[in-house]
């Protein structure tokens, strides 16, 4: 099988067909990174389009002495971030509800719905808390648990060092426990008053 570095060096050349078996290739992970970053499907499909356009665009800029799947997850995150930003929004960090989900024959003995329902309060209570972060901490956390990029590889998307996003995830867990924590603080306090 031809290496992506080799179809990129195609491309360059004019060969349309390297490019198309290049989109075919990345189109599942592209599509994966833009819908975690916008949370909507449509507005995924589109930015996921634009970012094989850019791709097309700027392939004369890509290294091919480099990895070629950095590069590209990079122009998709970058992508998502500046549509995003166009439209003066929040970046949604769509926890997919299988997300890191034990497969569910692990659970068939399981048949309490309190535990059911605290998992899924559980799981809507991160997602709310996440979106609570920074930009660049929401960045991290999609790319690191979402896509299970490992820290070079979300490094390389981000065009930084490893150290870089050690540091980002270790700040954002921080920052999410901070969040998370307030929730539970606020809910406490909450249900207190509401007894009396």
């Amino acid at each position: 099988m031809i290496s992506d570095e080799m179809l990129a060096s195609q491309v360059l050349q004019g060969d349309l067909t390297a490019y198309e078996n290049l989109v075919e290739r990345y189109k599942k992970s592209v599509f994966a990174i833009v819908y975690r970053m916008v949370g909507q499907y449509q507005e995924a499909e589109d930015i996921s389009q634009e970012v094989f356009i850019l791709v097309y665009e700027k392939m004369y800029q890509y290294d091919p002495t480099k990895r070629f799947a950095p590069w590209i997850h990079r122009i998709a995150v970058n992508t998502s971030i500046s549509a995003l930003r166009k439209k003066k929004k929040i970046i949604n960090v769509s926890f997919d509800e299988n997300y890191n989900r034990p497969p569910e024959d692990l659970y068939s003995h399981v048949v309490d719905p309190e535990y059911h329902f605290e998992r899924q309060e559980l799981i809507a209570e991160i997602k709310s808390a996440i979106m609570e972060l920074p930009e660049s901490y929401r960045t991290v956390i999609t790319l690191r648990y979402q896509l299970d990029l490992n820290n070079q590889e979300a490094a390389d998307v981000l065009g930084t060092t490893k150290e870089n996003v050690e540091v980002k995830i270790h700040r954002a867990r921080k920052a999410l426990q901070k969040v998370l924590t307030q929730k539970w603080q606020n809910r406490g306090e909450n249900n207190e008053l509401s007894a009396n």
